[in-house]
């Protein structure tokens, strides 16, 4: 029965599809793989566009915080906050009841090699030293040796950075005629990457910068804190000002 049925159905004509109708559904399913090419095409460039982005950020925050090709890297913190955050960090080193007072003079190398070495802003950096006590008058000379292999962190590494250096060589004068009884003047010998600096600056003309015999710091931690660090290192062109007076030397 049922292939007799089979025979039937095979024998039937076929439908045939108008052509009309046939351009129809062709057009149909060519709007449908256009829409479908399309979809896919803006999925992409969504997806290009956001890798773009995310090149783009990162890009800017390299450069940002290193600095163009062939410049010096750069911090996101303002110039102004970075002085800040120096004058900070200076407020905290603790310069008094370092040594007894009856082995506070120019020719003891234990004291001065104390503060060298191990108190003042460039201690990673010391190098050695040399009394001047033979004939007035008399001084200090302080040796630093600058180089890139040091175990010194953030602010200490920076110490004779050119930003810094006006402040390091202040607050270390100062500390030297404040602490010591004797001595006239201390000359700075920086070897700054293969760069010899040098620069003196005398009892005379730290005292005129604060308009009073330092010795007085010595005693009394708030005058400190109050004429050093308060009224002169926070003082940027104050610095400036006393920076120009003490040039290189070399």
């Amino acid at each position: 029965m049922s292939k007799q049925l089979d025979k039937k159905l095979q024998s039937l004509p076929k439908p045939k599809i108008k052509e009309d109708r046939k351009d129809s559904m062709h057009q149909a399913i060519m709007e449908q793989k256009e829409k479908e090419r399309d979809g896919w095409m803006k999925k992409l460039k969504a997806a290009a566009l956001i890798t773009a982005s995310a090149i783009a950020v990162a890009l800017f925050s390299f450069i940002l915080f290193t600095g163009s090709e062939g410049d010096s890297p750069r911090s996101a913190v303002p110039e102004e906050k970075n002085y800040e955050n120096y004058v900070s960090y200076l407020r905290d080193i603790n310069v008094h009841d370092q040594i007894d007072e009856d082995r506070a003079f120019i020719g003891n190398n234990g004291a001065l090699g104390k503060y060298h070495g191990q108190v003042l802003p460039g201690k990673y950096y010391a190098n050695g030293m040399e009394l001047k006590t033979s004939e007035d008058p008399m001084g200090i000379n302080m040796h630093y040796k600058v180089t890139d292999e040091t175990s010194a962190l953030a602010y200490e590494k920076d110490a004779f950075d050119s930003n810094n250096l006006p402040m390091t060589l202040t607050f270390n004068a100062t500390t030297y005629f404040a602490f010591f009884q004797n001595g006239d003047y201390v000359t700075f010998h920086i070897n700054y990457l293969g760069d010899m600096q040098i620069y003196t600056i005398t009892r005379q003309q730290i005292e005129e910068l604060y308009g009073r015999d330092v010795r007085e710091f010595q005693s009394d931690k708030e005058l400190w804190n109050k004429k050093v660090i308060n009224e002169t290192l926070s003082d940027e062109q104050k610095m400036n000002d006393f920076m120009g007076s003490i040039t290189d030397q070399r």
